[in-house]
Order: structure tokens, then sequence, then C-alpha cells
């Protein structure tokens, strides 16, 4: 075949390929909402229940592809869902296909563009605002990328209200997906404020420990606007929040105790714990912020310097989202408003951490130890004492061993045994249980104690208490 004929057929083929393009994107705005291909990126999550995506359209003018735009990244949110990113986790499509395919018309209506003759369809109410569009001229189209912002909490919520999307507010994924904080001072800030009180150990050696009972004093004035900011931040974010200062007016209320066991649960001996391990134990939230900040002058203005951390409050101590930096100067600006400047540009990456790991839990489980003591006067012994056990004389401390097994997300614990303690580590314990009625109900050390505790009491008449040590620890004292 000749040079010009070849040449020829390739100009034909680009131009049929060039006119059915057009044609294509011409009437693409009139395609069925369910035809399009969405060219939308997920960026991650704004402020006030809102969501952030760049979108590219491409369209005859720029007006039509930036109103496509806008209903590309609200049917993304309906029909697509949004994917895992680096930060950010992902979250299911709002409506099901199936829902969506049986409800066509308003769907079709709900995401009309605007035309001549009639106003854009409700989406529109769903977009919060959208950035300055990137434009590119191709040929007779434009191509338009376009930040959007969208409503998305407003928006599945109206789809709930419609009947199109479940309503989760009872599931494990709706009710319980959001994780407890607290924010605590840190030791290092107490040191330095002198908020610290001195306690005996079981041993008699005297040890210092935080006071975090310390709301009423003068001095603590700047640490409760700055928690109390803080705690407002994180409940924004969504998280459901503790308070420290009325955790411990509750504590109160019950009368202080620095060594209790023996007189709650009629053991011999005692336990003693300082009064910042009281605070963790009693705390049922998944995650302790502990909180370092001082207050700086600067000529005749002062700014916020601040760390905070969590730390996976398991054996391996492992830390899940930490942030520190310095706000800006202000002569007039009181200390919580300083701290928010100072923390506003890290809480979306260390709420983002925080959120994927309590996500990771919920699949994977909340790792926690387990230990299994006996007291001097205990006629059980791990070792020793056997019973029938699935039709086999089996041990003890086997016993545990395999129930844990059994009862967990992983099913391998890794265990440690000494003649008066059984150590459990890496145990997985699952963060929901199903309770009466078949309701889902949140699951801490304790419940996972008592479970166990039933168990040795049901089957083999084993009498134990439960202690709950702490979210990632728990004791059962034969």
């Amino acid at each position: 075949m000749k040079k010009s004929t070849i040449k020829v057929l390739a100009l034909l083929l680009l131009t049929v390929f060039s006119i059915n393009l057009s044609m294509a994107q011409k009437h693409n705005e009139k395609l069925s909402v369910f035809d399009q291909q969405y060219e939308v990126q997920y960026i991650g999550v704004g402020q006030d229940g809102t969501k952030v995506f760049t979108v590219m359209t491409t369209a005859k003018d720029v007006e039509t592809a930036i109103a496509m735009a806008k209903r590309d990244a609200v049917a993304a949110c309906l029909f697509r869902g949004i994917t895992a990113a680096e930060q950010t986790k992902a979250t299911p499509a709002i409506v099901g296909y199936q829902v969506a395919e049986e409800n066509q018309s308003f769907f079709e209506g709900f995401l009309a563009l605007p035309t001549r003759n009639t106003p854009a369809g409700q989406y529109v109410r769903y977009i919060n605002r959208t950035g300055q569009p990137q434009t590119a001229k191709e040929g007779k189209l434009y191509k338009v990328s376009l930040d959007v912002q969208v409503l998305y909490d407003d928006l599945l919520k109206y789809m709930q209200d419609k009947g199109f999307a479940k309503k989760i507010e009872n599931t494990a994924a709706g009710k319980y997906i959001k994780p407890i904080l607290m924010v605590v001072p840190s030791d290092v800030y107490c040191t330095s404020m002198n908020f610290v009180q001195s306690w005996t150990d079981e041993t008699g050696a005297k040890r210092t420990a935080p006071d975090y009972d310390i709301f009423a004093r003068e001095d603590s004035r700047d640490l409760r606007l700055v928690i109390a900011s803080l705690n407002d931040i994180f409940s924004s974010k969504g998280f459901e929040v503790q308070s420290l200062e009325y955790l411990l007016k509750s504590m109160k209320q019950e009368g202080d105790e620095t060594s209790f066991m023996a007189g709650d649960y009629d053991l011999d001996g005692e336990i003693a714990e300082s009064p910042s391990d009281r605070i963790r134990r009693t705390a049922h939230v998944d995650y302790i912020v502990d909180l370092d900040f001082s207050v700086m002058q600067k000529g005749s203005q002062r700014y916020v310097t601040f760390d905070m951390r969590v730390v996976d409050q398991s054996s391996n101590a492992k830390e899940l989202a930490h942030a520190h930096g310095d706000g800006k100067p202000s002569a007039s600006a009181t200390v919580n408003t300083l701290l928010e400047e100072a923390v506003l540009n890290h809480m979306d990456g260390f709420c983002n951490k925080l959120l994927d790991h309590y996500t990771y839990m919920s699949g994977n489980g909340r790792q926690i130890t387990v230990k299994v003591k006996r007291t001097d006067s205990s006629d059980y012994d791990f070792n020793k004492t056997s019973f029938d056990f699935e039709g086999e004389d089996t041990k003890l401390g086997d016993i545990i061993f395999y129930w844990l097994q059994d009862n967990t997300v992983d099913n391998n614990p890794t265990r440690m045994m000494s003649p008066n303690v059984l150590t459990f580590n890496q145990v997985m314990m699952p963060i929901t249980k199903v309770g009466r009625r078949n309701a889902v109900q949140r699951m801490d050390t304790n419940d996972f104690g008592t479970m166990l505790q039933k168990f040795l009491a049901d089957n083999f008449s084993v009498p134990c208490t439960v202690y709950m040590r702490g979210p990632s620890e728990v004791w059962i004292i034969l």
C-alpha cells in the first residue's frame, strides 16, 4: 500500500474518531447518570461532615463542565463509594445498585444538569464549595479539573430519610465505629507544674505519680481551657470524648481508694495502684491523648507550643499518632484560642491515624494482655489441676489457652507460664459483642474477662475474680 494511501486512511480514521468523541462529549450531559464514567479522585475529609474530591470532566463549554463536575462528585458518593487512601479509610456507596436501579427516575431527576429552561437537580444542595477550575481546550471541547467539597453527612442523612440508604446507627459500623478518647496532661506537663502526688506501692516504697485531680486549683485554669478546646475539636472530627474532669468528679463520689482490691473482692492480700493507673483503668476509652503544652512569651505577645501523642496501651506500646508545633503569636488571644490555632493544621493527619487504627481493630481485634493469677490460698494449680475437656483429661492452664484461642480474632495468642501466673500476650479481642436480642455492644477487657470467668465457673466450678487493669489488660484471679 502506498504511503499516500496510508496517510489518507489515517486522517480519515482520526477525523471519524474526533467526530465521535465530539458527539459523545456534546451529548454526555444527556446520558443517564448510571452510564457516566466519573473521573473522580478522593482527596480527604473536610470539616463539618464534608468530603473533598478532584473531578475531571470534558464538555462543549466550561460552564457545563463545571456543572458536570459537581454532579459527578455527588454521584460518586451515591453509587461508587470512596476507596481507601494513605490517610483515609474506605467508605461504601451510600445507595446500593439495586436500590438505584429500582428508583432510576428519582436519581436522574436528583442529578439532572441545569438547562436553559430547567434548574439543576437537588444535588446542588450538597455542594459546599468548589475551588478554582483548571481548564484546557482540546479541539472544540474544554477539559476542566475542579476541587469539589461535598456535604457528605447531609447527603447520607437525606438518602436515609428518603429510605434509599440504610440507617446504621445500631450496627457495629455505625453506633460503635466512633472511637472514644480522653485528653490527659502528660507526665512531663504535670511534673513541670508540680501536679504530682506521692503514694506507697505494695513493697512499701514511696513513688510519685501525676495528680490529675487538680481542676479546682487556680493554676489549672489554662489546662481546663486547653482540654475543653481539644475535646471540641476531637468531637467535630468524629470521636466520642470523655472528660477527664468529670471522670474525676465521678470517682470522688465513690471515695478515694489507692488500695482497694482486698476490700472490694474479699481476696487475701492487697493490690495497689497509682492514682494515674486508676484513671487509665477506670476510663472506658479507646485512646488516651497525652498532652504537653507551654505558653511562651515573645515581646508583648504570647503563643503556644504543644506536643500530643497517643500510644497503643497494649504491651508493645506502639506510638499511634503524634503531633507537635507552635502557634502564631498574639497579644490578646486566650490560651485556648492560641492552642486551637497551633493544633488545627495537625488535626486531620492526627485523627486519621487514630480512625484508621480503629478501623483496623474493627476487623482484626484489639491487642490485649490476659493474666490468670492464683492466690496463695487457691485450690487450683495450672499444671496439676485437670478436668475432663472435650473428652480428654486436660490441664487447667491448657483449657484456659484453648478458650482464648476459640474466642479471639486470630486464634493465636502467645502464653508464658509460671507456677502462679499465666500470661497471654497478643490476645486479639473483638471490639464488639452481640448481647441480648442480638444487640451489638461495645466490648472492653472487663467484658472479655467476665466471659472467661463465666466459662470456668459454669463448666468446671472454678471460682475466680475479674480485675480490669486497663483498656488493654485484664486479670483473672483464682
